[in-house]
């Protein structure tokens, strides 16, 4: 381009068209486009917007109303595997379906007045009132409330503050909570929004052994074998 840029403005413009329509061709890999419409509906939903906006308005609007509609998907999946659980209320079907599993809490003695739930998945704003149902369920108001958070990879200010209300509701209620196997991530949060000092460093364990032990003291019990 540098020494014969001179001479491309004397290729005939029917020479550049085919030439642009080859490489579109080879750009458009259209095996992956119609392999892409096996998948789910909604990725589908997401794939055929973004082509049409590119074809009838704009590359830029396409790539951006993509991106969101995206984001929404995966907000929308990550709230539906987010899941909340009585332990105490019966043996969750993984525990069931795993007697070996050394963390169930079907090995374990739950002493009276204490309630154990476990969160799975991300604790953020999708997934907020799947963990408000579970904890309206609880008919009694227990002494100590025990919270699993070992499956909880993240958790965002929306998260926190729930957290934070169920603290504030147990301590009205005469009850302690406790929190086990936090992540990295959730921990760092609940440090940096004060919920940690809130709650108290003493109350958040590695795993469910120590929050019975915790929870024996608080109530007065010795520890049970």
């Amino acid at each position: 381009m540098l020494f014969f840029g001179k001479w491309a403005a004397l290729i005939p413009m029917p020479a550049l068209a085919a030439i642009l329509i080859f490489v579109s061709y080879n750009m458009s890999e259209y095996h992956a486009f119609f392999k892409l419409l096996k998948s789910p509906k909604s990725d589908v939903a997401v794939l055929l917007v973004t082509f049409a906006l590119t074809v009838l308005i704009d590359l830029t609007v396409a790539i951006q109303v993509g991106v969101v509609l995206a984001a929404f998907l995966f907000m929308q999946r990550m709230s539906e595997v987010s899941q909340v659980s009585s332990l105490t209320g019966g043996v969750p079907e993984e525990e069931e379906d795993d007697p070996n599993n050394a963390r169930a809490i079907s090995k374990r003695t739950v002493p009276p007045g204490v309630e154990v739930f476990e969160v799975y998945g991300s604790l953020f704003f999708g997934a907020i009132e799947r963990f408000k149902d579970a904890m309206r369920r609880v008919d009694k108001k227990p002494k100590v409330l025990i919270i699993r958070m070992r499956m909880v990879p993240a958790i965002d200010a929306t998260g926190l503050q729930v957290l934070e209300d169920v603290m504030e509701r147990t301590a009205r209620e005469g009850g302690k909570l406790l929190l086990t196997g936090v992540a990295e991530q959730p921990l760092k949060a609940m440090e940096q929004s004060g919920l940690l000092e809130k709650l108290g460093r003493e109350n958040v364990m590695q795993n469910i052994d120590e929050a019975l032990a915790r929870a024996n003291s608080i109530l007065g019990f010795s520890k049970m074998e």
